[in-house]
């Protein structure tokens, strides 16, 4: 697919553990940083180290970057550098034009913040590295992914003057890469990374003895192999150790971890000393009488040196005594100090005994540990009752120090000898194997390289000296040269810690004997900064300084135990010298996450990786599958999509340098295929010289010292498998810069893997099949059974075909013993390789040679697939396909806007442009429920299940969790490849819908080119389809939205998109039928009908509930600017007036059910909501309204038979209350109600004369919100009620009051005929309130009835400062219950509300009630708090069975919209709004995450405990999106999103 410049997106999250996780982009690709949900509400600066244009990289350097909003406007400056979070679609954007790894952090910008800020959170993002070669203006570049690497041991080439000719063999070999080892000198062991001098080039390389060669000699050779072979080049760097012999030790010994730097040693350095002199005494027989010979060989001669070791050395050096004190110097002063001093008044206290503790020597000198002896004589000095003069009491003082110390000191004696008798074990381990173990090496002799120990340090002098000299020189001067040897550490351990270092308390690796000692080098010492050993850290720069300039990369020896400060400050300056540097590293740390760390902090390019660490050929496959690429038919960055965290680029090697050859640990018939597959991954590739020569042993870096042979005399196209090495190398190099960067690896029999490279820009396809051989196969072996072959396409060639065999009657016989030359490295010369190369099938001696074609499929059928045979296809497309993928390809580009491709989307950019919120609706969301009340169904996946949106966000939601992470196993993919059905589902379902019938044709349409290509390709393609069709819709839908909406952020915008969710036209939910004389516009025949919520409330009588309608309606549809379908639903309930109230269930009208109280007052300030702000919304009052039920008793009445103004509806329903009335619910019963019983049928409602709060209900119903019926007989709460809320709820007096004050503003503008209520009592008598007289008496009374004050004195009253959630009621505790319910007053009448009661209230509720995504029903300090809400519960707790807790704890979101809404009125009010909008935000990071996370792209009716899911929620709710969006409404008024 081709495309623009890539974007990727990435997030930087608060507090993110960032050292840890690794993005590789590529160069000139673009960055887009943005913030993290976590990071709502935060003010933060964004810093990097990534240097503006022009500028050159430093480490330390950072500066700060501009974000922008998604429009592209830039929101911060030079003098504004902060930004207040309000989203995350803000962002920064970077164009990454250099290479290496940049650290991306934020401060909070709370106060002063500069670059010295600590981070809050931070990513690293590397950049790769670009390797160029050829002659200066017409180089060329070697993609990463096409490295072919071959190691050389730098010290085996020999002189100077003959390196061409012997690395001709790797140009020849088709490798693009040479790495080198160290060229400098190198120390007495020989070994190729024991360097003698970092700033020498090794002598032996010149030409004759006493020659000089120099840097730059080394350097015209490396020049002429990149500029005229197109051959780059890497050299090891060997930081942490240099050998025992350089000479510039002697001047800077303390650049190294000696016994005088690093005093702590000291006992690791005495059991060093101890150990070698055994091994001496082994070697001059010695212990032979005791058992131990000067040839170990035998497990007993073991148990005799272990005896030895603890009886007769180890007690010569009592180690633990430099851990120890001198108790009776201690106790002298003891005693001298006691007898100074005046007689103590403190009663001695064992307890405090514990507090006097060894304080450890730091020099270890014996005996050497201190004590505090202020604090002994404090603690130890004391009255004792059984001492009767002073000189008994010194000597039971005296005493008692004593036995603490001999008690301290026995601890250390005892800690100290498990840790010796540890490392005892330790090295006896380490004498077994190489000596007595079968498997081992079986050394025999005893000398300075094979002794009988390793050696942990250099013993520099101590010859002829006894261990007493040697430890009295170790605190001397000659300490200074007893330098610790590096070496790596076994078992685990933190590579990110410097095991040399003093570790936390007693013991470290070289005490306890975990070192695998190089005992030929010393371990580097640098500190923490240059200025802790300078001449080491200027020494060590020139020499990597040096490197980097002549080579184009280097390799990290050792990197696991480098220190990271170090290494970073070195590669930076490798890099000043060249900034393309291509690092590789060595890493043990068996962790990912660990690796990253390295990656990260260094800008390591690829990680050392080995093939030869597979088992068998399972593992294998698994390793090449990965270590590179992206699988086959992998999905497209979507910029909308953040980008996936990576792995470490790899450098994938059939062998390494450091490992034996695999004919040692599998087959010589396994060379060639194990190179063939690691040939075919996805990443760069190497080898060691030798593999391919079949050198069948180990190349050792210390003891070999043979040369390499040179091209054309020793080494051609006939040595061993140098031939197929080329052809490998050449395909690797092919499919990486021809883009073939996508992977597949099948197992087709436990020994053969087929390795897929294809190319999602071309579509072409390589397949590599590869028989391992790791055992040896029968001598005459024949043809392996396999399973065909089988592909989609059109097999183009056969690259190639190779095998190796002995040339012998026996094919596959094992070699006889191998005899190595004298002077020159040489391999195996009896083994024939068979290759041939570009051949047609006719010609194969693989396959059948003929193809079976069926359809776009072939088969290719193997007859002589024996082992150690590779063969590789190439495969293209046929001619059909081919077609598809350009239709595919047009379309795909313009649904991914790239530049240039306008045209090919313009037809479903104006068949959307025409589509409106209702046709968005359905073709964007409808439950299975929905779907089914048209006839269809959800579509479900098999292994999966039933998506939850029939539209594309079902499909959506899936996609956006799949394609970053490339899941194509999930069961929609699976779905995807095996048959078309989900397609056509898209399509087909929008067909038989007018409006929306063109869309389903274009989808049909743009569907069809897909059925025709490979199914394994469809889901990438399905993807960007689907998405970006989607992100089309979107965009209309954002269109179509008021300008706080459209113009704003994305938070706003999905919470807006997920209003379409439950509004919908529904067959089985509509409104009643409406008056023919209503104004227009005219309702049509199906209207509109908001669902409570999905997917319980989706469809019939259960869909339109209407105390969730008008709860939902502003924020649903209102700050939408659905005021004509709001205005239907408004008039719709209304025509249903009864009782004076708005029914709970509307049911079409049809059986409405009158059992709720509250409804009404939230349908009344819907009005007095959509007035205020809908155009010409003062008109609704003069609408038609055609009253269902224009009297109590009335039968139901046809449409226009009974019309009455909307503001006489709404004056009826304030007069019955008024009044006051008593009914019960027609049809009372079963019918209508299982659970209820008899006395819940009957309702109250009324209006109390003195306060002018409205009341009702009683203990046997629930009227208000808070509704759930006990239903369980087993339990006992059938028909009882957990929250009747009778009385006067306080959510209904602050609705009841903002109604009442709308409607005095009515009347006063003359828009309404009315002025207020009157009622008749028992007697005749009339009262009459105006609306404002009515108003003003609930204002005079709602704090002293319901604010709970600090010295409130009602027994009941458990907790102060708060509203009370009801008033009046018939269980009168639950007056004093602190619930959800009283912000809803405070934000809908904040005037009811003493703004400091009011503050102090919410302050309480935000510590007691507050949860992560919603509010807490109930106070948890409540007797009846149950947090948790299972509807399935059977048990027979009444408090909880089916679910009678649903508002008795668990955790509503809705009611967090009224409470974040009044805090930040109140905020205002008491002066505290700029941390309340803060906070505000910061508490809507968790419904933001909800919101992008959640499958239903929707907020859940309610959470369980502390946010915990709910099973028995619905997943998105209405009245929970609205309430959200109206927050941020309020937010953006402040102006507080920008």
């Amino acid at each position: 697919m081709s495309k623009d410049t890539e974007t990727y997106s990435i997030p930087i999250r608060e507090g993110s553990d960032a050292e840890h996780v690794l993005y590789r982009l590529k160069r000139g690709c673009k960055l887009c940083v943005h913030p993290d949900a976590s990071l709502l509400g935060r003010k933060i600066v964004l810093y990097t180290n990534y240097p503006a244009e022009g500028q050159k990289f430093v480490r330390t350097e950072y500066r700060t970057l501009d974000w922008q909003l998604k429009t592209g406007k830039q929101i911060t400056s030079l003098g504004h550098r902060e930004v207040r979070v309000v989203d995350t679609d803000i962002y920064n954007e970077l164009q990454l034009n250099i290479s290496g790894t940049f650290h991306f952090y934020f401060a909070y910008a709370d106060g002063e913040v500069d670059s010295s800020t600590p981070a809050n959170g931070a990513l690293y993002v590397q950049v790769e590295p670009t390797l160029h070669v050829g002659p200066a203006g017409a180089q060329k570049i070697i993609p990463l992914d096409s490295v072919r690497c071959q190691t050389v041991l730098t010290k085996l080439l020999g002189p100077l003057n003959t390196w061409e000719a012997k690395l001709r063999v790797a140009k020849e070999s088709g490798y693009n890469v040479i790495h080198f080892t160290p060229i400098q000198e190198l120390g007495g062991s020989r070994s190729g990374y024991s360097l003698r001098d970092q700033l020498k080039v090794n002598s032996q390389f010149a030409s004759k003895k006493g020659a000089k060669v120099t840097f730059e000699d080394v350097e015209k050779v490396i020049k002429k192999c990149r500029q005229e072979w197109g051959i780059a080049s890497i050299c090891d760097i060997v930081l942490n150790h240099t050998a025992n012999e350089s000479e510039w030790l002697l001047k800077h010994p303390d650049a190294t971890y000696s016994c005088a730097t690093c005093p702590y040693l000291r006992p690791a350095f005495l059991l060093d000393a101890a150990l070698a002199r055994c091994g001496d005494d082994i070697a001059a027989g010695l212990l032979e009488h005791v058992g131990v010979p000067k040839i170990i060989d035998q497990e007993c001669h073991l148990d005799a040196l272990k005896y030895q070791l603890h009886n007769a050395y180890l007690s010569k050096v009592n180690i633990h005594e430099l851990y120890q004190c001198d108790v009776m110097q201690y106790i002298n002063e003891f005693m001298t100090q006691m007898r100074k001093r005046e007689p103590p008044k403190n009663v001695a206290r064992e307890a405090r005994f514990q507090e006097v503790k060894l304080i450890q020597d730091p020099a270890y000198r014996r005996l050497g540990s201190t004590i505090d002896l202020e604090l002994a004589l404090d603690i130890f000095n004391a009255f004792h009752g059984d001492c009767f003069d002073e000189e008994s009491r010194f000597r039971k003082c005296a005493e008692n120090l004593r036995h603490h110390l001999d008690t301290l000191n026995e601890h250390v004696r005892s800690e100290i000898q498990d840790y010796l008798n540890y490392a005892i074990g330790n090295c006896l381990a380490g004498v077994r194997y190489e000596r007595v173990q079968d498997g081992g090496p079986r050394v025999k002799e005893i000398s300075e390289k094979y002794s009988v120990f390793m050696k942990y340090f250099t013993h520099t002098g101590t010859l002829g000296k006894s261990l007493q000299e040697i430890e009295a020189d170790m605190y001397g001067d000659a300490g200074a040269f007893f330098m610790a040897h590096n070496g790596w550490v076994m078992g685990s351990s933190d590579p990110l810690r410097d095991f040399a270092e003093e570790q936390p308390g007693r013991a470290n690796v070289y005490l306890k004997r975990e070192l695998i000692s190089w005992g030929d080098s010393v371990k580097l010492r640098y500190g923490r900064e240059p200025q802790d050993s300078p001449y080491l850290w200027k020494h060590m720069t020139d020499y990597v300084e040096t490197t980097a300039r002549i080579f184009d990369g280097v390799r990290l020896d050792n990197c696991h135990s480098t220190p990271l400060h170090v290494a970073e400050y070195l590669l930076d300056a490798a890099r000043k010298i060249n900034p393309e540097l291509y690092v590789v590293a060595e890493l043990f740390t068996n962790s990912d996450a660990t690796d990253n760390v390295f990656v990260n902090r260094l800008g390591i390019t690829s990680l050392i990786r080995e093939a030869l660490s597979a088992w068998d050929a399972h593992e294998q496959g698994r390793l090449v599958y990965r270590y590179g690429g992206v699988p086959v038919g992998g999905f497209y960055a979507n910029p909308g999509r953040d980008v996936a965290p990576s792995v470490a680029h790899a450098l994938f090697l059939d062998l390494t340098h450091d490992n034996p050859s695999p004919v040692e640990k599998r087959s010589v018939y396994d060379l060639l295929p194990s190179a063939a597959l690691v040939s075919m991954a996805c990443c760069a590739t190497g080898s060691n010289r030798g593999y391919d020569e079949l050198v069948p042993h180990h190349i050792h870096v210390v003891d070999e010292e043979r040369q390499y042979q040179e091209w054309g005399k020793a080494v051609d196209f006939n040595t061993g498998i140098v031939a197929a090495k080329r052809a490998l190398n050449l395909l690797h190099g092919q499919l990486a810069e021809e883009g073939f960067s996508q992977v597949y690896v099948d197992q087709m029999d436990p020994n053969v893997v087929a390795v897929t490279r294809h190319s999602p820009t071309t579509h072409q396809t390589v397949i590599l099949v590869a028989h391992t051989a790791f055992g040896y196969p029968h001598p005459n072996a024949g043809a392996t059974y396999v399973r065909p072959l089988r592909f989609e396409g059109v097999l183009d060639e056969i690259i190639l075909e190779a095998d190796l065999t002995m040339k012998s009657d026996k094919p596959f016989d094992r070699p006889a013993p191998f005899k190595k030359d004298e002077h020159v490295l040489n391999g195996f010369t009896q083994f024939q390789l068979s290759l041939r190369e570009h051949i047609p099938l006719s010609k194969s001696q693989v396959f059948e040679t003929t193809a079976h074609v069926d359809g776009n499929n072939t088969q290719l059928n193997f007859t002589n697939l024996r082992p150690g045979t590779v063969v590789a296809i190439r495969v293209s497309m046929h001619p059909g396909p081919r077609s598809s993928f350009n239709r595919l390809q047009q379309l795909t580009n313009a649904l991914r806007q790239v530049p240039g491709t306008e045209s090919d989307s313009a037809e479903l950019q104006a068949i959307v442009s025409k589509l409106d919120l209702v046709a968005l609706s359905r073709a964007l969301f409808s439950c299975d429920q929905e779907e089914r009340d048209l006839g269809g169904s959800a579509y479900d996946i098999p292994n999966f299940g039933a998506i939850v949106y029939c539209g594309l966000q079902g499909f959506v939601s899936l996609l956006t969790e799949i394609s970053p992470r490339n899941d194509l196993g999930h069961p929609l993919c699976n779905n995807l490849r095996e048959g078309n059905w989900m397609m056509d589902y898209i399509a087909d379902r929008l067909q038989n819908n007018e409006t929306l019938h063109p869309l389903s044709a274009w989808l049909r349409e743009a569907f069809e080119p897909l059925k025709n290509i490979p199914r394994y390709l469809i889901p990438c393609y399905f993807d960007t389809i689907v998405s970006g069709v989607y992100n089309v819709l979107l965009q209309q839908v954002n269109e179509l939205m008021p300008s706080f909406i459209r113009d704003g952020h994305s938070f706003p915008q999905s919470l807006a998109l997920s209003t379409l969710q439950f509004l919908a036209v529904c067959k089985s939910a509509n409104l009643p039928g409406f008056s023919h004389a209503i104004s227009p516009p005219k309702p049509p025949a199906q209207c509109v009908t908001l669902s409570a919520g999905l997917p319980h409330f989706s469809t019939g009588y259960m869909r339109c509930w209407g105390r969730d309608t008008f709860i939902a309606l502003r924020g649903c549809m209102f700050l939408t600017g659905r005021f004509n379908e709001a205005r239907y639903i408004i008039i719709g309930f209304g025509q249903c007036l009864r009782h004076g109230l708005i029914p709970n269930l509307l049911d079409n009208g049809t059986k409405p059910r009158f059992n709720c109280r509250d409804a009404v007052w939230w349908w009344l300030h819907s009005i007095k909501q959509y007035v205020e702000s809908a155009p010409k919304g003062t008109e609704i009052l003069k609408d038609k309204v055609s009253r269902i039920f224009p009297y109590d008793d009335a039968e139901a009445h046809a449409p226009g038979a009974f019309d009455q103004l909307l503001h006489d509806v709404m004056q009826e329903a304030l007069q019955v209350h008024f009044q006051g009335l008593q009914y019960r619910e027609r049809n009372a019963g079963h019918e209508i109600d299982a659970h209820m019983v008899d006395q819940g049928f009957n309702n109250h409602i009324g209006v109390h004369p003195e306060t002018g709060f409205v009341f009702g209900g009683n203990n046997a119903n629930c009227g208000t919100w808070m509704d759930k019926m006990g239903s369980s007989d087993k339990a006992g709460n059938r028909g009882r009620p957990s929250t009747p809320r009778d009385g006067s709820a306080v959510e209904l007096i602050g609705l009841q009051y903002a109604v009442l004050r709308f409607m005095q503003s009515l009347s006063e503008r003359k828009l309404i005929p009315h002025t207020g209520v009157e009622r008749k009592g028992p007697n005749g008598e009339q009262t009459k309130w105006s609306y404002k007289d009515w108003a003003d008496r609930i204002e005079k009374n709602f704090e002293k009835h319901f604010f709970v004050t600090e010295t409130e004195k009602a027994p009941l009253a458990n907790k102060k400062c708060i509203y009370k959630d009801t008033y009046g009621a018939s269980q009168g505790w639950t007056d004093y219950q602190l619930r959800c319910n009283f912000p809803i007053t405070l934000t809908v009448a904040p005037e009811l509300c003493n703004p400091q009661n009011a503050w102090r209230a919410l302050e309480v509720a935000k510590q007691h009630l507050l949860g992560p995504l919603g509010m807490k029903t109930l106070d948890p300090e409540d007797w009846n708090y149950r947090a948790n809400y299972d509807n399935s519960n059977d048990s027979t707790d009444c408090t909880v069975a089916h679910g009678a807790n649903y508002h008795q704890g668990p955790e509503w979101v809705w009611p967090i919209g009224f409470y974040l809404r009044a805090r930040l009125i109140f905020a205002k009010k008491c002066g505290y709004l700029d941390e309340t909008i803060a906070e505000t935000w910061a508490i809507l990071r968790a419904h933001l995450r909800e919101l992008r996370t959640s499958h239903w792209r929707g907020l859940p009716e309610l959470t369980n405990d502390r946010g915990a899911y709910c099973n028995d929620s619905c997943r998105t709710q209405a009245w929970s999106i609205a309430t959200v969006l109206e927050v941020l409404y309020d937010l953006h008024a402040l102006g507080a999103d920008i």
